[in-house]
């Protein structure tokens, strides 16, 4: 082991020649599951204090094995944008001084190959929000030996992901309840599978209250309760027994409403990790609760749906969501659809627009009798039919452009060999 001082008296830089192998014990049962993390890994520690650089390497000294620990004080954190793209970097940095460790993350932003942690943050919702706007996705507001470990094992997990090629979110939120939020989600993934020469796969994250199962009438399968409550064991076989099939179209739906179950945002995460390595396309019809799992969705989402209908109290509601969209910097991301357009609605387009003060981008018609058909055979809504077209417009946009996906789907393999729940009722024409 050699060891080499840097000039700088805030900056010392310990190079180990040692690298992270997939299968490093860990103490106190905690498992490392970094799955294909095969690059070298750095850990790079930033804060004013020596004794965090010391308190970190104590606890991770004997559990993990690094290529290289980096010492850093936060005046010395540009040191970080020399990670090359092919190196991997675990960043741990003190906020017990915000105005300081805070333009330490976002200068990283948007650099997959580096994964920070924040820790001793006071924990308050502005701090929070401003780390999840910065990229932060874990956060350590108490420091102990046990929470650093498990954010660590968290972290390199998630850079043993850096470099695949992960599917695209869209998330569907309602304005507010009964505006079509999960109608559209769920006809436009469907009609998305179809377009599609792989599956699409539809999640259903409003646990309490979700009707994709009812649309699709895959009652009696398993549900996305079940997926949270075994996310830590999710592996190909366990997936294919939880999901339902449609054709291309992947389901894991709402039970009936449960109101027992309560889950972190961590299982949420760790849902969505998996489902973006099996899938190209995964549409998540959300509450619109806002609750912190949602953020989470949302902020990882390559597009949000904002689904709302013309009546005045629905368009004020979407507006307060606009501007919940605007405080996580997302409104890039946000197309609104104006659901239950019809020629009896007063408000024009841009009377819609300057009310909820977001572009519209896709307008609905009813559809109620298409609608109705559909549900009672549980299958996916014609494409052909006025409502199906619209919709097909919001699917073709969530498809990429070339018709065969090169992305690899282990899922649809491992479903041909394996016998799995289906869905009720074949695809719609």
């Amino acid at each position: 082991m050699g060891l080499y001082c840097a000039s700088s008296t805030r900056c010392t830089i310990h190079y180990r020649r040692f690298v992270l192998p997939p299968d490093t014990p860990i103490r106190d049962g905690y498992e490392h599951d970094s799955g294909h993390l095969e690059k070298t890994v750095i850990l790079a520690t930033v804060s004013s204090d020596p004794s965090f650089h010391r308190d970190v390497r104590a606890a991770l000294d004997t559990r993990f094995r690094f290529e290289a620990v980096w010492d850093l004080g936060y005046e010395d954190a540009a040191r970080l944008h020399s990670v090359k793209t092919d190196e991997r970097c675990l960043n741990i940095v003190d906020f017990r001084s915000p105005a300081r460790a805070l333009p330490v993350v976002r200068m990283l932003s948007g650099r997959p190959q580096v994964t920070t942690i924040a820790a001793n943050c006071a924990n308050t919702s502005e701090e929070l929000l401003l780390l999840m706007q910065a990229g932060v996705r874990d956060v350590l507001a108490q420091f102990t030996t046990r929470d650093l470990l498990q954010g660590v094992n968290r972290a390199l997990a998630m850079l043993g992901s850096a470099g695949e090629i992960l599917g695209d979110i869209y998330a569907f939120v309602p304005a507010k309840a009964g505006c079509g939020a999960t109608t559209v989600a769920t006809y436009a993934a469907g009609i998305a599978s179809q377009l599609a020469d792989e599956p699409t796969l539809l999640l259903d994250f409003d646990i309490q209250l979700g009707v994709t199962t009812f649309l699709l009438k895959a009652l009696g399968t398993h549900t996305i309760v079940d997926a949270l409550e075994l996310v830590e064991r999710l592996d190909p076989e366990v997936w294919a027994s939880l999901i339902s099939q449609s054709g291309n179209l992947h389901v894991l739906g709402s039970g009936a409403g449960d109101f027992s179950h309560s889950f972190l945002p961590e299982q949420f995460r760790k849902l969505l990790d998996f489902a973006v390595r099996q899938y190209s396309v995964v549409a998540i019809d959300l509450p619109g609760a806002m609750a912190d799992y949602e953020c989470e969705v949302l902020l990882r989402a390559k597009r949000i749906l904002m689904v709302c209908t013309p009546d005045i109290g629905a368009l004020h509601v979407a507006r307060r969501k606009a501007q919940w969209f605007r405080d996580l910097q997302l409104t890039d991301k946000v197309s609104v659809v104006v659901n239950n357009v019809d020629g009896r609605n007063a408000l024009s387009v841009q009377d819609i627009e300057r009310i909820i003060q977001l572009p519209v981008q896709y307008m609905l018609p009813s559809g109620i009798k298409d609608v109705s058909k559909a549900v009672q055979k549980g299958a996916i809504l014609d494409a052909g039919c006025a409502l199906g077209r619209k919709i097909s417009v919001i699917a073709g946009d969530m498809v990429p452009a070339e018709s065969i996906l090169s992305k690899p789907s282990p899922v649809r393999r491992f479903v041909e060999y394996f016998s799995v729940n289906t869905v009720r009722g074949a695809r719609g024409a």
